[in-house]
């Protein structure tokens, strides 16, 4: 029982049949001058704007902005302060302390109280496992410090970076942090 040749009839999921080199160069001959990439200006402003911003965010390393460069004393004392102040040791009892208090300090029902809660036990678990890199513990002492001062701007500025950047690591926990952020928002 020799079936012999028959004939291909491609599926529905089968990729195309023309070359991905083809497209590639073809794209590139036909490519508006829209698309080019356009320097920025340079602003004489620009500088101090920056500035500005600086002195409203929480430091994330270890530097220390001295009072020559540094003119604004508005600056809350708690923020101003080295993130690293805090042992290592104890960063984690700080954070699930901290971030325990202020879920009970809130007006949240109780169900979602129980819901942020279970979260930040993945925080811990993760924590513990050494599953965090440096960056990712100063960011969320950061955001535990911002919250704690009730400075929701920051904390929402640092949660968002926190998500964006470190995805893999707090993607089972940040979300809870983010509830408690918009309840005071």
């Amino acid at each position: 029982m020799s079936e012999g040749y028959k004939p291909y009839t491609p599926g529905w999921n089968d990729p195309p049949s023309y070359s991905f080199e083809d497209t590639v160069s073809a794209q590139h001959e036909n490519r508006p001058k829209i698309f080019d990439r356009i320097p920025a200006r340079v602003l004489s402003n620009a500088p101090s704007e920056q500035f500005n911003l600086e002195n409203k965010q929480i430091p994330l390393n270890n530097e220390i902005v001295s009072n020559e460069i540094c003119n604004d004393t508005t600056t809350i004392p708690a923020v101003s302060s080295s993130i690293c102040d805090i042992p290592v040791e104890d960063r984690l009892s700080y954070v699930m302390s901290s971030l325990s208090d202020s879920i009970q300090k809130s007006t949240l029902p109780d169900s979602k109280k129980v819901d942020i809660s279970k979260r930040l036990s993945r925080l811990e678990i993760s924590w513990k496992d050494i599953q965090f890199t440096d960056v990712v513990q100063q960011k969320t002492i950061a955001l535990v410090k911002a919250i704690k001062i009730n400075d929701y701007a920051e904390a929402n500025r640092l949660q968002m970076a926190l998500m964006v950047d470190h995805t893999r690591q707090c993607n089972t926990w940040i979300p809870a942090i983010r509830q408690l952020i918009n309840h005071h928002i």
